[in-house]
């Protein structure tokens, strides 16, 4: 008799462990499977806002610095420009938002400073290409393609002129 409840002392110790190191698979199953649904998701997220952003920037700075005329596009470093002017105590400033080197860059300084470097400015965004082309007196084509090879295109219109 003795010997039977001690066969059995063993099956139950094996089925317990048995469960015991199912439970284990299914978690560990269940976090990998977390894990890839979630790097999925930050890689969405993150072309996602690259996509939006670019775009989204270029808007908003020249819906910012809409007044009286001050936005132009520019050549400069050998490509297009655009060129937000404004004054503060008579001294005139442009925020040039222009690309270099991969990255959307953005140059804030003295309107009157003829000699300044690329490499001077902000990086904002990585980007292949930015252009910007005036198309009428108060519209804007923005070209940009992104780091992932996706092109977008906007079209800016501004509401004051040189006249108001």
């Amino acid at each position: 008799m003795n010997l039977k409840s001690k066969n059995r002392h063993i099956v139950d110790v094996a089925f317990i462990l048995c469960l015991m190191l199912l439970f284990v698979l299914c978690a560990l199953s269940v976090i990998s499977l977390g894990a890839g649904i979630y790097k999925k998701n930050i890689e969405s997220m993150k072309n996602n806002y690259d996509h939006r952003t670019a775009c989204a920037y270029i808007t908003e700075k020249v819906r910012q610095s809409d007044t009286n005329g001050t936005i132009f596009v520019q050549d400069l470093f050998g490509q297009n420009a655009l060129v937000l002017q404004e004054e503060i105590n008579g001294t005139l400033y442009n925020t040039y938002i222009y690309d270099y080197d991969g990255y959307l860059m953005e140059l804030y300084a003295r309107a009157d400073l003829n000699t300044f470097y690329p490499q001077s400015g902000q990086k904002l965004l990585e980007v292949n290409s930015f252009d910007i082309s005036q198309e009428s007196d108060s519209l804007f084509l923005a070209n940009i393609v992104l780091s992932d090879g996706a092109k977008e295109s906007v079209y800016i219109a501004k509401r004051s002129t040189g006249d108001n």
